[in-house]
């Protein structure tokens, strides 16, 4: 399947999302489907998302056109399925996840179910249901099934603790709710552009095309084998 991850909001500018307890939208939206998107391309599923990198921004500054270019994105590749992550926000007094859909009586309220389903199952959230938005841009103009989750509400100080501490939780949670399987320990990474991509996403290294490169030449050498060991060590234990 052709999965098309959408982390709401932008790192900066015009489209940047909610706030509350320390915590910005954009880089929680950020951390959950970069997460979902390791999981879903370790069970075979082919991936793409709006934001690459947590710094990244989509679109020219506006919300109207970030809005615009995630949609193009995705149509223009031909998705499968779009899911838009998001974190709602309600003056501190609302809590819980729904999960977003165009209309009623489609596929894409069945996986919408689903996964709403797994999130409340797992993460204990407060079940406010699946819910049609048929104004919402990502959902009204994107030509494939499409869903937006609103993981828990980031200005409640309960949910924001999930949203803070339990971000792997949540990405395996959607994973069940999409694929319908079990989300099993997080695999170690074996393509080389993919290890280098993740350590010049976290910062560790900032030449992403040496450390690419010095791998490929000696693809049996010990760069490699500490470079995927290391990696999987941190990325089990949520560092």
């Amino acid at each position: 399947m052709k999965i098309f991850l959408d982390p709401g909001h932008n790192y900066s500018g015009g489209d940047t999302g909610a706030s509350g307890f320390g915590l910005r939208e954009e880089i929680v939206t950020f951390e959950v489907a970069n997460k979902l998107r390791v999981l879903l391309q370790s069970a075979g599923h082919e991936v793409r998302m709006s934001r690459s990198y947590v710094t990244d921004n989509v679109g020219n500054g506006t919300v109207a056109s970030s809005l615009n270019e995630r949609v193009r994105m995705s149509n223009s590749w031909g998705a499968d399925l779009f899911v838009s992550i998001h974190c709602n926000s309600f003056n501190q007094t609302a809590r819980g996840t729904e999960t977003l859909i165009y209309s009623k009586g489609s596929y894409a309220q069945e996986v919408a179910q689903r996964v709403q389903n797994s999130i409340v199952s797992n993460l204990g959230t407060t079940d406010r249901g699946v819910r049609t938005r048929s104004e919402l841009a990502v959902l009204k103009n994107t030509t494939t099934p499409a869903i937006l989750i609103e993981l828990a509400f980031i200005d409640n100080e309960s949910d924001s603790w999930l949203l803070k501490t339990r971000q792997e939780d949540f990405a395996k949670a959607i994973f069940e709710g999409i694929t319908g399987e079990q989300a099993s320990s997080i695999a170690e990474l074996t393509d080389i552009h993919d290890i280098a991509w993740e350590y010049a996403y976290r910062g560790i290294v900032e030449d992403l095309e040496g450390l690419e490169n010095e791998m490929r030449q000696n693809p049996n050498g010990r760069l490699y084998w500490l470079a995927r060991k290391t990696l999987q060590f941190i990325r089990e234990r949520n560092f």
